[in-house]
């Protein structure tokens, strides 16, 4: 089939496409707007840094190199740790209120590292973010207990930490890309049964099939008159598409 074949077939059947792109929306919009709860996420910010120890001759505070390059290897043993189940069953028999598994806690927490800095972030989704400040909150002072009690260190502390007392949007109210997602599945789908239909369709439909099918050659178009156009002079007559065909046999003489 020709381009402009595939066209045809498009322009004639265009409305399937238009059909299921609009349905394709309505659903999204039923489905992000009725069925999906929203979530709330809270994060505290920590940070990895030992002070150096103060020597004879030293500045007061200076911060060793090897010590920076050792708590940024110790952030990868961190980020373990803190979703261990060591850490979150004392936070869980620490706030009871909480009413959460192990498991359920561990799905809740993310943990996130810049590259090459002594920055942890701890966050925890909720569809409450009050719930989710006071999780994360509990998470991260439980984590900060176990490092000091099993690695025997003091290194962590927080940057900034989550305040319950804010209201921050749902991070999941952005379904542009679920939109858009639907609108190509949509109208792929949409071309597909398109060109399926025009392939099971074994009707004849322009003077070139016609031809095809009987061998004969194409001698004149006859116009379609309706009823209405037979009323009205001839002088103002409209053409109107023509639908009928007149052929000759190709051994015929004109």
């Amino acid at each position: 089939m020709e381009l402009q074949g595939y066209l045809r077939v498009l322009k004639r059947k265009w409305w399937i496409v238009a059909l299921l792109a609009a349905i394709s929306c309505i659903a999204v919009f039923v489905y992000s707007n009725y069925f999906v709860q929203p979530a709330y996420q809270a994060s505290t910010d920590l940070i990895v840094n030992k002070p150096a120890d103060t020597t004879e001759g030293a500045i007061q505070g200076q911060v060793d190199q090897n010590s920076i390059n050792t708590n940024l290897m110790l952030i990868n043993t961190y980020k373990q740790i803190v979703k261990s189940p060591a850490v979150l069953s004392q936070v869980l028999e620490a706030n009871p209120g909480l009413g959460l598994t192990t498991q359920e806690l561990n799905d809740k927490i993310s943990i996130d590292s810049v590259r090459d800095t002594q920055m942890m972030t701890i966050s925890v989704q909720d569809s409450s973010y009050e719930r989710a400040a006071t999780i994360v909150t509990a998470v991260s002072n439980g984590f900060r207990e176990r490092v000091s009690t099993v690695m025997n260190l003091n290194n962590v502390s927080v940057l900034n930490a989550a305040d319950p007392a804010e209201n921050p949007a749902p991070v999941n109210t952005n379904h542009n890309v679920l939109y858009l997602f639907a609108l190509m599945v949509s109208v792929m789908l949409g071309f597909g049964i398109i060109f399926l239909l025009d392939y099971l369709d074994d009707s004849v439909k322009s003077e070139h099939q016609i031809e095809q099918v009987l061998g004969l050659t194409l001698l004149t178009k006859i116009p379609k008159i309706r009823k209405k156009d037979m009323a009205r002079p001839a002088s103002v007559r409209v053409k109107q598409p023509e639908q009928a065909t007149v052929l000759r046999s190709n051994n015929s003489r004109v």
